[in-house]
């Protein structure tokens, strides 16, 4: 069944809408940001960390109806700081470098003759583990049981928990306590008395390599498959001094760069976070463009080391992707921006 939003958009298609938005957004550049590519059922339960190739199919193709150019990053850069953004053109990036990004989103890339960016952490190749948080997040929310109990894991780790039906703050809690109890290298092993005490089974979990990121071979072959491979931080963590973030960009950098034998330039913040002052180190490292997970398309006044990006979702209806991608939501977007400028919520006094 439609929902209304869905159904309104399509009206919007039907009179022209979705045209029109297209042609008023044609000189701001689109960045879709993705990730892992679902081997079974990880997008159910963490849709916008993997998405069934099913789906990204689909979202493929529907840049190619709409006539939408998808070009390298470097030759998007290239055009954006020249004012030569024309015709809506289109980057399309991951982040993490998932492997599954060479299993599945590759041969699909390759099926529409589309070029895209892998933005990698490198900490992962010395340590050879699978993602310790996203497989311990789906552990949590997979698990049928209300509580479980840890015991001969750490002193840090074991106790009773009990599951909430929102587990964000005791998934977290459980992370915070492995990081300090174990070294990445040694948090792999604690995943198994963890899963068993979930009621789980941690191959069937981990089957097909599902939640692991690509190996040094596997970067390599990416490249030479001619996708790009940029900056993503060493350790997926992005510090607040500037001499701690050189040491995360040098360390990724020649890690990249012994990979590829290519320089990466542009960079990705990890969980799209970040300050201002990050901006000018940045500059200082020889970054040329940087990408956020702040939702929207980039007009030429925008800082091209705060690039905009479209966090796509396996949860979105193919018509809300396609309002996206021609600009209707950024119109939306303008429109309440503007809203809120003419007419700002009054202030009650007697509430301050």
């Amino acid at each position: 069944m439609i929902d209304a939003r869905s159904l309104s958009l399509y009206l919007i298609r039907a009179v022209g809408g979705f045209a029109l938005a297209k042609f008023i957004t044609r000189k701001q550049l689109r960045i879709l940001c993705y990730h892992g590519l679902a081997i079974g059922d990880e997008y159910q339960v963490a849709p916008h960390m993997f998405m069934r190739g099913a789906t990204f199919d689909r979202r493929m193709a529907i840049l190619k109806k709409r006539g939408l150019p998808v070009i390298s990053l470097d030759e998007a850069i290239q055009r954006f700081e020249s004012q030569q953004i024309s015709r809506g053109e289109t980057v399309i990036t991951f982040d993490d470098g998932w492997a599954s990004n060479l299993s599945i989103g590759w041969p699909i890339l390759k099926k529409y003759g589309y070029p895209a960016c892998v933005y990698v952490t490198t900490e992962h190749l010395s340590a050879g583990t699978e993602v310790f948080n996203v497989v311990l997040s789906y552990l949590v929310r997979r698990s049928a049981k209300k509580s479980f109990t840890l015991a001969g894991v750490h002193p840090l780790v074991d106790g009773t928990y009990h599951i909430p039906d929102q587990p964000d703050e005791l998934i977290v809690a459980l992370i915070i306590a492995a990081e300090q109890a174990f070294p990445l290298t040694q948090r792999q092993e604690a995943l198994r008395p963890i899963a068993r005490a979930l009621g789980l089974d941690l191959g069937e979990v981990l089957y097909k390599d599902r939640f692991r990121l690509l190996t040094d071979t596997e970067i390599r072959a990416l490249f030479h498959h001619g996708v790009d491979v940029q900056l993503h931080t060493h350790t997926h963590r992005l510090p607040e001094d500037a001499e701690s973030v050189a040491a995360e960009i040098k360390q990724n950098r020649a890690a990249v760069t012994k990979i590829t034998e290519h320089v990466p330039r542009h960079f990705c913040y990890p969980s799209g976070e970040y300050s201002h002052r990050h901006l000018e180190w940045l500059r200082g490292l020889g970054i040329v463009s940087a990408t956020t997970c702040d939702p929207g398309l980039n007009g030429f006044s925008s800082s091209v080391l705060l690039l905009k990006r479209f966090l796509d979702s396996d949860s979105f209806t193919d018509i809300s992707f396609e309002a996206e991608v021609c600009g209707v939501r950024e119109i939306a977007r303008a429109i309440r921006k503007r809203a809120s400028t003419l007419f700002p919520r009054s202030v009650n006094p007697a509430a301050s």
